[in-house]
């Protein structure tokens, strides 16, 4: 529910129906222009991510569990040029790390001499590495000791050399253990090494359309697949998704994973563009309420499971609920959010949190955007057909075009001009985008189709359900929804299920449901559900 960015123009594929462009009303915004020389366009993220005029002095990147850690324009650029002659120019380097506020500096300096960034998740198993490796064509690793273990165990698996860079901490002043008798080199031992080119003279050699960033896909059904995403195309979504300016002073805390695509233009570009101060988090844990209070925050981007977490720890904890009060606006992306969780937390605050949600895909980056003031607080039905909901195809600027070397799966997602098949079933109105389900999860009972999310709203409202997904079963005549729910103590039925699923759905959408109990419902780490762990259990 949002208008679609200045980036982009969204198609509703209508079977038997003549195809309906949607054009955003914002209308796309031309490639930024280098300040001092105005009559060229920004080619290059690094010297895009630099551009913005503010104190070069000033704290911009703190570290939030230890604020003595923090980050400069002026030594950014300076720690990021002193790496960046230790790449081999057009080689993918790999980070394998948790957030910190120098990943954005390694990002930097990776690009800088016309490297290729890839980002993975510091859980990820040496088989999921291997995968990620070997898709990616990466040469080179910077990871920490703690996960050098893992990253050797899936590099030995892989074919070729991958060299293994030690990430040490080079905000430090104090060298000493950064010789390591594993005998890989550290961050430290890039430093070290003689700068023999300027930096300018390294981006000056970079074409815009040349590939900064390799992303990994969910992998929600099946291997992860991996997507090239050039300098240009993220310059124009870094531009696409600033927003205007507030009547607050901005300061945000963040703990939303860097590799992902969601987090990565905020929290690697965007932070040093705008100057706007910035607190990193490793990830999310209890503290963050105290943090936002400890920092004065006032935005933030989450995943759905954090928002829940957070919404029980304030329901809970009135410490807790006064410690967020200073958060204007919340940033929901990554996976669905259900309109019950919405309605809570959004009444946690005096007055309400601005609560907006992101469409996003790893394929394509941000699909829209909330120009302030505007939220995301209104929940829309589809009414007796009048509004017509299909398959919501996307294309703009900031899109590829494929997947790396996987043309099967290229031919799957995107058509031969360059409309990407988002899978997500929606129509638009009002200039804005509405969401209903997923083609893929779409259930047909007696012929009619019912949408997994309205069920899953449905049992959200059940004060008895602690979380719940919908799944598909059987075919033909056989179709039928099969309900999981972890229950919230005490005992349930699956009559109790069943029951209060008719006080918000039609008959039809539950006669012949199946209710099954679960420990847990499975999720990756930005939320999203993983269905197919779900199906393992029919």
């Amino acid at each position: 529910m949002a208008v679609v960015n200045d980036q982009c123009v969204v198609e509703e594929a209508l079977i038997g129906i003549h195809p309906d462009t949607y054009r955003s009303p914002l209308g796309p915004p031309p490639l930024p222009l280098v300040p001092t020389q105005p009559s060229r366009s920004v080619r290059n993220l690094v010297s895009w991510a630099f551009s913005g005029t503010y104190d070069e002095n000033k704290p911009t990147l703190t570290d939030a569990e230890q604020p003595s850690r923090y980050l400069t324009k002026f030594k950014a650029i300076d720690l990021m040029a002193g790496l960046a002659g230790s790449f081999e120019p057009r080689r993918t380097v790999c980070v394998h790390s948790p957030n910190d506020v120098l990943y954005p500096v390694l990002v930097l300096a990776i690009l800088a001499p016309a490297c290729t960034w890839t980002g993975t998740n510091a859980a990820s198993t040496s088989v999921e590495l291997q995968h990620h490796f070997t898709s990616s064509k990466a040469t080179c690793v910077i990871t920490h000791l703690e996960h050098l273990q893992t990253v050797q165990t899936a590099i030995d698996a892989c074919v070729g050399n991958i060299e293994i860079v030690i990430w040490t901490d080079i905000l430090s002043e104090d060298t000493s253990g950064t010789k390591l008798a594993s005998g890989h080199r550290t961050l430290h031992d890039l430093l070290q090494r003689p700068r023999t080119r300027t930096l300018e003279s390294r981006l000056e050699g970079i074409p815009n359309n040349f590939p900064a960033t390799i992303f990994s896909t969910s992998g929600t059904t099946g291997l992860p697949k991996m997507i090239q995403r050039t300098h240009r195309e993220l310059i124009l979504e870094s531009k696409a998704t600033e927003d205007v300016p507030k009547p607050y002073p901005v300061r945000r805390l963040y703990c939303t994973p860097m590799f992902h695509a969601y987090s990565f233009i905020d929290m690697t570009i965007n932070s040093f563009r705008l100057g706007l101060p910035s607190f990193y988090m490793r990830r999310y844990d209890e503290s963050f309420a105290q943090k936002v209070h400890q920092f004065s925050a006032t935005e933030t981007l989450v995943a759905p499971p954090v928002l829940m977490r957070l919404s029980n720890q304030a329901k809970e904890d009135p410490e807790a609920r006064q410690n967020i009060q200073s958060l204007q606006t919340v940033i929901c992306a990554g996976a669905p959010l259900s309109a019950p969780l919405r309605l809570t937390f959004v009444q946690l605050f005096e007055p309400p949190v601005r609560l907006i949600q992101g469409w996003s895909m790893s394929e394509g980056g941000w699909f829209t955007t909330f120009p302030y003031p505007e939220s995301a607080s209104i929940l829309s039905l589809l009414v007796d057909g009048r509004q017509l909901a299909s398959e919501l195809l996307v294309r703009a600027p900031q899109m590829p075009r494929s997947y790396l070397d996987n043309p099967s799966a290229t031919a799957e997602a995107f058509t031969v001009d360059g409309w990407l098949r988002t899978g997500d079933i929606g129509y638009s109105s009002d200039g804005k985008i509405y969401l209903v389900d997923r083609v893929k999860d779409m259930i047909k009972v007696n012929g009619w189709s019912v949408a997994p999310a309205e069920l899953e709203a449905a049992l959200y409202k059940n004060p008895r359900v602690l979380d719940a997904d919908v799944v598909g079963h059987g075919s033909g005549v056989g179709e039928h929804p099969v309900i999981f729910v972890v229950a919230k103590g005490g005992e349930v039925s699956c009559a109790d299920i069943t029951d209060n699923l008719l006080l918000f759905v039609a008959r039809f959408k539950v006669a012949k449901c199946e209710v099954r109990f679960v420990n847990s419902i499975p999720r990756n780490p930005s939320g999203k559900i993983l269905r197919k762990g779900l199906r393992e259990l029919l």
